[in-house]
């Protein structure tokens, strides 16, 4: 058998990630259990039960590495559903603080770990050793894109100009109790 080259051995990682990807993104979603929400939201939840005081929806976009809109729209889902409430930033009148309700907590603590738990069974089907070489790596490949994707990032997102207007959905947010978005 032909010795690869590097090259060749590139491009089959890029084909078996490209499969790893959608395989990995399945497997999640199937894990789920029946009665909770999406993955998307439960990630959301899993972030704000790990600050009590909130996150500002700008925070909750980093964190999360989504847009801004699509936290807009998670956190409007979950509003809805009563899993999270909106306070306006006690400090930044611009800013809307994102935090966690007992209804959310309580879907959180019911669904996270099973879902965890479930998810992981895949991992059990590779040795101590094939789990521990797959997670050092994995930890160097994420950082790895990371830099990457921030080395591309030529283009930030400027501020808008004064005289711009920017539409939003009109909502009256409430004033935040003590502890919340400080």
């Amino acid at each position: 058998m032909p010795k690869q080259t590097r090259e060749q051995r590139l491009l089959e990682l890029v084909s078996a990630f490209t499969e790893l990807g959608p395989a990995w993104v399945r497997w999640v979603h199937a894990c789920l259990p029946a009665q909770t929400v999406s993955y998307p939201r439960l990630r959301l939840l899993s972030g704000l039960k790990c600050h009590e005081g909130g996150m500002t929806m700008k925070q909750l976009a980093t964190a999360l590495e989504v847009t801004p809109r699509r936290v807009t729209a998670l956190v409007d889902a979950l509003e809805e559903d009563g899993l999270v409430e909106r306070f306006a930033h006690p400090g930044d009148g611009r800013s809307t603080v994102v935090v966690i309700s007992k209804r959310g907590l309580a879907q959180h603590r019911e669904a996270w770990t099973q879902h965890q738990d479930e998810v992981a069974v895949a991992f059990g089907d590779l040795s101590n050793a094939d789990q521990e070489q797959l997670l050092a790596i994995t930890y160097r490949l994420t950082d790895a894109f990371r830099a990457r994707l921030e080395a591309k990032a030529t283009v930030t997102n400027p501020e808008p100009a004064p005289e711009s207007t920017i539409i939003r959905r009109n909502r009256r947010l409430r004033t935040a109790p003590p502890g919340i978005g400080a």
